[in-house]
């Protein structure tokens, strides 16, 4: 829910939202290709300062989304750079009972590399996500002539989330209010029940709005107003300069 109430308010949602998906897609295919370093640090530094100083994200808000990838690419990555051995091996190894931990020269390259790649990717796609609404991703599909019934069950189940999220957070103030979080036995029961109530509320909820849907002529396909943004003559330029320092940072 934060991310779609950034998207909405970041200064970049002007933008095209094509362009904005083909500079993260290409962004993301290059960093793939390329396997550099130097290029993967410097698609974070571009696609944050993107985010984060052209579109006005808070540095919070990013930094704690960023935090989850970090924590599974170390754990990950680490589990690349590090093998099991029953002899010494590699350039370092530590000595565990029956078995030894082994580190080598080239093990170590790749895991590091692994880890700024997926960095890098992970920033280029937020900066799609925290600055392009989720209907204006969906009128991109659109465009690219995805199966219309796979965009709109996308549609309709991404906007049924937030239903949820409301109906859930009622019964759970509800739930408070009759102590029901007293103590972890009752906390288990009150969670149980939220989950059993939910599932019934889910039900009722899906047919009234379906009901809405038809009262309003629903035939099948959902119609959605968009607002043409064409692509400035300074962003192509930009996008231009930023994929040609990403080629030349490969070569260099």
């Amino acid at each position: 829910m934060q991310i779609d109430y950034y998207a909405y308010q970041s200064r970049i949602r002007g933008w095209n939202a094509a362009f904005k998906v083909l500079i993260a897609v290409a962004t993301l295919f290059l960093v793939i290709l390329f396997n550099r370093i130097l290029v993967s640090l410097f698609v974070v530094a571009a696609m944050g300062a993107l985010t984060l100083l052209v579109g006005r994200t808070p540095w919070r808000v990013y930094l704690r989304y960023m935090l989850a990838p970090v924590v599974f690419l170390l754990f990950s990555c680490l589990a690349v750079a590090v093998s099991f051995s029953g002899s010494p091996a590699g350039e370092w190894n530590v000595s565990v009972h029956f078995f030894y931990l082994c580190m080598g020269q080239e093990s170590l390259e790749a895991a590091v590399k692994l880890f700024f790649k997926v960095l890098a990717g992970v920033s280029a796609l937020y900066m799609m996500s925290f600055s392009t609404p989720a209907d204006e991703l969906v009128l991109v599909l659109e465009k690219l002539h995805l199966p219309g019934m796979f965009l709109e069950l996308m549609q309709l189940v991404y906007r049924y989330i937030f239903i949820l999220f409301d109906a859930a957070s009622q019964m759970q103030t509800a739930a408070k209010a009759r102590l029901g979080d007293c103590n972890i036995r009752q906390s288990f029961k009150t969670f149980a029940a939220i989950g059993g109530n939910l599932f019934v509320a889910a039900l009722k909820k899906g047919n009234t709005y379906y009901d809405a849907l038809l009262a309003r002529g629903y035939q099948g396909r959902l119609e959605l107003l968009t607002e043409e943004k064409p692509v400035r003559f300074w962003q192509a330029a930009l996008g231009g300069l930023y994929f040609s320092i990403v080629i030349l940072l490969n070569l260099a």
